[in-house]
């Protein structure tokens, strides 16, 4: 199949005034594509702070930090706009470019980059102000990539399959995607398998579609955690998508948030509630670092504030519970990923996880992976001069198991 196509940034608009009711009668209130704001409250170089951001009250973030939660010893990558480090809310922040080439973001792009990262690592207001953050420039349909991202396999080094690869190359135990997502294809199928086999979690965000977004959103694929939007005041948000991907929701606003230009104005959406979840994980993975990733994955799902009737297409298993799962000792759960079959055909399936981990994909559908080795039948792979990976064959533990 071929590759994805550019990703556009999630919307993240001042909240609608009209219910879901005027939504579905055909009113647009929430853009794809751009960033959707009120006018800009200040120009100027002051900075952001705890105050101004209700969800770090909602979290009870100011207890979170007291105690030590502050995700030190985690790694996080986000694939989105370039990161700005030099805003007042960055200072300080342990930010690290890893981008495999060079990109030319759009300020729209280059604002939400920076708003994303500033929700995970501030040390004014982050999630997790001691995690190690990763950034990875993808790109939007007004940004372009340099003339030094040549292709690999078909694919280009600034796709999302590409970028999912160099997180997990590069040691990143979360991967924060707050973006529409690209067309489906192998690459990325494999990049996610890749993420399962080798316990790396991916979190995405859901949409601003008031929709059903499932065919548009990363969350569609399995092991993904799909994240959804709420209200300070718990309720489901009226800008949020939904859809079968849904894992969970958090607080997708109001943000108060520093645009390319400098401007600070209120923002909202699932590219927020995105990394507080991914926030919330690293805080976990911190408190219980013995724990995998499907044990985590199995404490987010069953500590979660389930909806009545169990899980459904809005707030997945319910909205994430930080005290819980900062309190509850993941080992209790089974070294099972709950995400693995999300149902409608969901892809990833768990037999092509273990194909990935077997050796047994051609290595024609997989780039930019440092630890693919192939150990299939095919003794073509031996000579094929594109085929970058080592190639044992016959020595799949598919063909040596009991």
């Amino acid at each position: 199949m071929g590759s994805e196509s550019m990703v556009t940034p999630r919307t993240q608009g001042a909240r609608p005034s009209l219910r879901r009711a005027a939504l579905a009668s055909g009113c647009t209130l929430v853009l794809t594509g751009g960033v959707v704001a009120a006018p800009p409250a200040h120009a100027e170089d002051r900075e952001i702070t705890a105050a101004d951001q209700p969800y770090y009250s909602y979290y009870h973030l100011d207890s979170a930090r007291a105690k030590g939660y502050t995700g030190a010893g985690v790694t996080i990558a986000i694939i989105d706009g370039t990161v700005d480090t030099s805003v007042p809310e960055l200072v300080g922040a342990n930010i690290t470019d890893k981008s495999p080439c060079s990109v030319s973001s759009s300020p729209a792009h280059r604002s939400h980059g920076t708003e994303v990262a500033s929700l995970l690592v501030s040390r004014a207001y982050g999630m997790v102000p001691d995690a190690a953050l990763l950034a990875y420039q993808s790109i939007d349909t007004n940004s372009a990539a340099g003339d030094d991202c040549p292709m690999k396999a078909g694919v280009l080094p600034t796709e999302v399959s590409s970028l999912i690869n160099k997180a997990i190359n590069d040691g990143a135990s979360i991967i924060n995607y707050s973006a529409t997502s690209p067309s489906p294809s192998n690459h990325l199928k494999w990049a996610i398998a890749r993420a399962m086999s080798q316990g790396v979690i991916i979190t995405a965000g859901a949409g601003n579609t008031a929709s059903d977004n499932t065919e548009n959103s990363l969350s569609q694929w399995s092991g993904v955690v799909g994240v959804s939007a709420i209200d300070t005041d718990g309720k489901f948000a009226s800008y949020s998508s939904w859809g079968q991907g849904v894992t969970t929701t958090a607080i997708g606003g109001p943000v108060l948030a520093r645009d390319a230009n400098g401007n600070i104005s209120s923002t909202q959406g699932t590219s927020f509630s995105t990394p507080i979840v991914s926030g919330v994980l690293a805080q976990t993975h911190a408190k219980w670092p013995n724990a995998t990733s499907n044990q985590l994955l199995q404490l987010l799902v069953n500590t979660a504030s389930t909806p009545q009737g169990g899980r459904d297409i809005y707030v997945g298993y319910g909205p994430i519970n930080p005290g819980k799962m900062l309190n509850t000792d993941p080992s209790q759960y089974p070294d099972e990923n709950p995400l693995a079959d999300k149902g409608g055909g969901s892809s990833p399936t768990p037999a092509e996880v273990q194909q990935y981990a077997d050796g047994l994909v051609d290595p024609s559908e997989i780039a930019y992976d440092n630890s693919y080795v192939y150990r299939g039948l095919d003794e073509s792979q031996v000579t094929n001069k594109d085929n970058p990976y080592p190639t044992h064959l016959g020595t799949s533990p598919r063909f040596h198991g009991k």
